[in-house]
């Protein structure tokens, strides 16, 4: 017998796997959790950064507005006006699309250093900041604040964290996501399950 299957008895694992299922969810929930789609949505915006990224460093721009500028309190003031209307508490619109502007602000500075650190970045077709990558992002807002409507019933359970971190390995793997785009997509993500 291997040291594995060694004092294994099937009725006492049949007892310990159902004891686990009956405890992955409080009563009255349900037993899955599934933000795949705000997962999803939120890497999509992360990979616009990669094109805001290269129009900064085309412009040498920096990755942060500058002081004043109201561009960042704009894009979180629409989110939580029209997260409101679509029936989502206006302050945790607040927190996820701050959250969001975080990450790209990570994925925009870690690509910089990184093409300062090769010397230079990718040639490849660029686009324009102002009249086509802002305007993108602002279009994914509804689909984001409806993912996040999705994602309310997992908000107040004790397994929200770890959903929403299994949620994002799973899409890290499936896309081969590189490590700086995994760590952005947790740092837009950093408060779905509350603050």
């Amino acid at each position: 017998m291997s040291p594995v299957n060694a004092g294994c008895h099937v009725p006492g694992l049949l007892a310990f796997a159902a004891l686990l299922t009956a405890c992955a969810a409080p009563p009255g929930e349900p037993s899955n959790c599934d933000v795949s789609r705000l997962v999803e949505l939120s890497a999509k915006r992360l990979d616009i950064s990669r094109q805001v990224a290269l129009a900064k460093w085309d412009s040498g721009h920096p990755v942060a507005d500058p002081p004043g500028d109201p561009r960042e309190a704009q894009v979180i003031a629409a989110a939580a006006q029209e997260a409101a209307a679509r029936g989502v508490a206006p302050e945790q619109a607040n927190a996820f699309f701050a959250d969001q502007i975080e990450a790209s602000k990570l994925i925009q500075i870690g690509l910089i250093a990184q093409w300062h650190r090769t010397g230079g970045a990718p040639r490849e077709p660029r686009a324009d900041l102002r009249t086509e990558l802002r305007p993108t992002l602002d279009t994914l807002r509804p689909a984001l604040i409806d993912a996040l409507k999705l994602a309310e019933p997992y908000r107040g359970r004790a397994d929200c964290t770890r959903c929403v971190a299994d949620a994002t390995a799973a899409y890290a793997d499936a896309h081969l996501l590189p490590s700086l785009f995994a760590v952005g997509l947790d740092r837009g993500l950093a408060r779905v399950c509350g603050d």
